[in-house]
């Protein structure tokens, strides 16, 4: 009878157990986010010192992590890798958390940060700000062990020692260039990154097949850690050639999560998200569609004829998005009520401006589309109204085309991107480098140097605003619409991203 009661036992503890470690599995199964992505690229190609699209920023974010963050709803700066900061005169103070920690359990400290800001200067690329011209300005660092006087440790802490104290520094510092990669992990030599599962972000890389297909897992020791993120994240290449929509692949369960840097425009994905089940997340209307003219469209054609131009284009692309949810007109790139933004005495002259241009229907004007969704419809539209016009979807910004020849350049671009509202040096810099202000980048930089050396934030204003204004009123940007970016989870995830930013961080994407 004993023996009855005891097999009996063990078998209900059995089957408890089988219980358990099924509700386990399955769990933990449920805790995996397949994300939609833009991008089929292997790791190799994700730099933090050159990031020129979006799909490469937001992969970044997960896996790095800079020293400060900003708030997702304020834009204020908060504790990042470092958990105190604060300026002593001149000097911008960092102290590194002490039990920062990789993966793999190596230890992230003060001296792997100095490493990572004096790579930055070396690699020279930095898009989103201007550092060289901040810190060692006085010398061009060719190797990780020249020293330079604006760059220094103290114990756990990283000091920046600007010639004049800058208060838009420290916000700067918050973009992804300014990200802390681990010593160990960069080869010696040409500094590139090979180790990406030490890392210093929530998400280290798992496994990357080299064709797009990414798999990324949670850091369980970084600050950002909680037991209800996406505990593994399967990156799934979506919409781009010979891969299915992100729309579609939603719909057939082969992804949980679509960013708010799809391919698709957002009022695609907000149209979607009526019609299935799941939870929408909209920004503000932060994105900006502009005609932007290159160096070539510059020389083709005058300030009249640029305007001209930018009015048929304003024309159709208004009458398209008319009825799509979220767009409205704008004639402004940076947000009317924000830093940059013209008040209406400098609105109606644009206006105005433009109200007395005639649309030219008889020159010849090339058009490349990047990263603004299906165009078949404008190319119709263009077709049977302004024939002229040759319209078709580009890769990149010509700015950031390399050796490509002159038949290869259109006359100018369109695409949409992230313009805030608050001052932003990231963003301001990655405008410059990506020609939205004018295809002489010299001049710009120039430009840039001098704007960042004026320590009070009005005059810096008064600065920009003059810059927008002139950029519109030569027609050398045309601003189109502006959109809100959309995001959209399967039923069961929350995302609690920001509403004033169109990053795409996934540690904040929640099991409900």
């Amino acid at each position: 009878m004993r023996k009855f009661l005891l097999t009996e036992a063990i078998v209900t503890i059995s089957v408890v157990l089988t219980i358990l470690i099924v509700k386990n599995l399955k769990r933990e199964k449920d805790m995996t986010l397949r994300v939609a992505f833009p991008y089929d690229k292997p790791l190799s190609v994700y730099e933090p010192t050159r990031i020129h699209y979006a799909p490469e920023y937001i992969l970044l974010e997960n896996i790095y992590s800079p020293l400060i963050e900003l708030h997702p709803e304020n834009g204020e700066p908060v504790l990042g890798i470092a958990d105190r900061f604060e300026w002593i005169g001149k000097e911008l103070h960092f102290h590194i958390r002490d039990n920062l920690k990789t993966a793999d359990g190596k230890r992230i400290t003060a001296d792997d940060v100095e490493f990572s800001l004096k790579r930055l200067l070396i690699k020279r690329g930095n898009t989103h700000g201007n550092f060289h011209d901040l810190m060692c300005t006085d010398l061009e660092l060719k190797s990780i062990e020249d020293s330079c006087s604006g760059i220094r440790v103290e114990g756990n802490t990283l000091i920046l020692s600007p010639s004049e104290k800058r208060e838009f520094l420290l916000p700067m510092m918050a973009a992804l260039d300014f990200a802390i990669i681990p010593k160990s992990s960069v080869d010696p030599k040409t500094l590139d990154i090979i180790d990406f599962k030490n890392t210093s972000g929530p998400y280290y890389v798992k496994s990357d097949d080299g064709k797009g297909n990414i798999v990324l897992a949670a850091n369980k020791t970084h600050y950002h850690y909680k037991e209800n993120i996406p505990q593994e994240i399967v990156i799934v290449p979506s919409g781009i050639e010979g891969h299915e929509s992100s729309l579609k692949q939603f719909r057939d369960g082969k992804v949980d999560y679509i960013t708010t840097i799809d391919k698709l425009p957002a009022e695609k994905v907000i149209e979607f998200s009526k019609k299935n089940k799941g939870n929408l997340h909209t920004t503000m209307n932060i994105r900006t569609y502009v005609l932007t003219f290159t160096d070539k469209g510059l020389k083709k054609f005058s300030v009249s004829e640029r305007i001209a131009i930018g009015k048929m284009f304003k024309q159709v692309w208004r009458e398209y998005h008319k009825e799509s949810p979220g767009f409205d007109s704008t004639n402004q790139f940076f947000l009317p009520f924000g830093d940059g933004g013209l008040n209406e005495k400098f609105e109606d002259e644009l206006k105005e401006l433009f109200s007395k241009a005639e649309i030219l229907r008889d020159k010849k004007v090339s058009v490349s589309t990047i990263r603004v969704g299906d165009i078949s419809l404008i190319q119709q539209i263009f077709e049977k109204d302004f024939p002229n016009v040759s319209i078709y979807e580009g890769k990149t910004a010509p700015s950031f085309m390399k050796n490509a020849k002159d038949s290869e350049i259109p006359d100018a671009f369109i695409s949409g991107p992230d313009t805030g509202f608050l001052e932003d040096i990231g963003l301001i810099s990655y405008s410059i480098n990506a020609g939205y202000f004018g295809a002489e980048k010299d001049e710009m930089r120039s430009w840039l140097k001098d704007y960042m050396e004026i320590t009070e934030k009005g005059n810096r204003i008064s600065k920009l605003k003059e810059l927008h204004f002139n950029v519109l009123k030569e027609g050398i940007l045309v601003p189109l619409v502006n959109s809100p970016y959309a995001a959209f989870a399967r039923e069961g995830w929350k995302v609690g991203i920001s509403q004033i930013y169109a990053n795409n961080p996934l540690w904040p994407i929640t099991r409900e």
